[in-house]
């Protein structure tokens, strides 16, 4: 019977690859006019799927001015929350534990200083996902757009959240879901997405590790707990060679935006001191939301 089940479920997962599952990231303009933000909709946000977007960008400010001179006038002694580890794993599965960074408050300028001069057993990941743009970078509000009008019209929501990001690129991404619609904007540097379909949860093992945080000496200490992690990352590249899973491989450069839809999971490199932009959507709990929570059941009901 689970054999059957299995095939069946192969079946399923073959049959949206071949008919709307992209194997590779199509590259589109902002869309802008009514009718643009209703084709865009229906041909990517309903039917959950990734695209990189050009122009979303251009008119910032921040696009000529994010130099490293020009962050370090505007922000210099503004605190801002750091993660620090020794190896670039946050959040992610190193000797079979998940580690959380060590954090702490830096003034700008020393966060700069270090990316520009950076130390061998310690690297710096600007990360904070709390809305952080406006609670620790609002000086730069405006080189952007705050709250871009054609994505909330796609989305058909106001935004959540707003983030920034930028820090050394020995910095890994684990991979992993986020519970929102994702427009992420790279200002300057590039950042590598490999993306996995809902589907694919299907054959991304979940299971449970130890936590543990590091100190601000680069030494683990255990938190008690324990988290649930795929451990795949550019590290592990389990599932490269892997049948039954479908990655994507997008790079994003300095004025391009990826959406990057609920569900889809991912892991992310990038170049030394890359600066971007995320915007967080609500979801809509539509019927992309009913596939994956099917796929998600099955899965743990497989053990996965």
């Amino acid at each position: 019977m689970d054999s059957d089940l299995d095939e069946a479920l192969k079946g399923v997962t073959n049959e949206l690859i071949d008919l709307y599952i992209p194997t590779e990231v199509e590259t589109v303009e902002k869309p802008v006019s009514p009718s643009q933000i209703l084709s865009f909709y229906r041909r990517y946000v309903q039917k959950n799927i990734p695209v990189k977007i050009t122009g979303c960008i251009d008119d910032w400010p921040a696009v000529t001015k994010w130099t490293d001179e020009y962050l370090s006038s505007k922000l210099d002694d503004t605190q801002v929350t750091v993660a620090i580890t020794p190896n670039g794993l946050a959040d992610a599965i190193c000797d079979g534990q998940f580690t959380l960074p060590f954090e702490r408050n830096i003034k700008f300028k020393e966060l700069l200083a270090e990316l520009n001069n950076p130390k061998d057993d310690r690297v710096l990941y600007l990360q904070q996902q709390n809305n952080s743009f406006n609670t620790e970078f609002s000086k730069l509000m405006d080189d952007i757009d705050p709250a871009p009008q054609w994505s909330s019209d796609v989305f058909g929501t106001e935004l959540d959240a707003v983030n920034f990001w930028m820090g050394d690129g020995r910095a890994i991404t684990s991979l992993h879901k986020d519970p929102y619609e994702n427009v992420y904007s790279v200002v300057r540097g590039s950042k590598t997405f490999t993306l996995f379909p809902p589907c694919d949860r299907l054959h991304l093992k979940y299971k449970y590790y130890p936590t543990s945080k590091y100190d601000e000496n680069g030494s683990l200490v255990p938190q008690g707990g324990s988290v649930p992690w795929i451990d795949i990352d550019q590290r592990n590249p389990l599932c490269e060679d892997d049948s039954n899973l479908h990655p994507v491989v997008v790079r994003v450069c300095a004025g391009e935006t990826l959406y990057l839809p609920s569900y889809w999971f991912h892991h992310v490199t990038q170049s030394h001191s890359t600066v971007a932009v995320n915007y967080w959507y609500d979801i809509d709990y539509g019927p992309a939301y009913g596939l994956f929570k099917m796929f998600d059941e099955l899965a743990r009901a497989k053990g996965f």
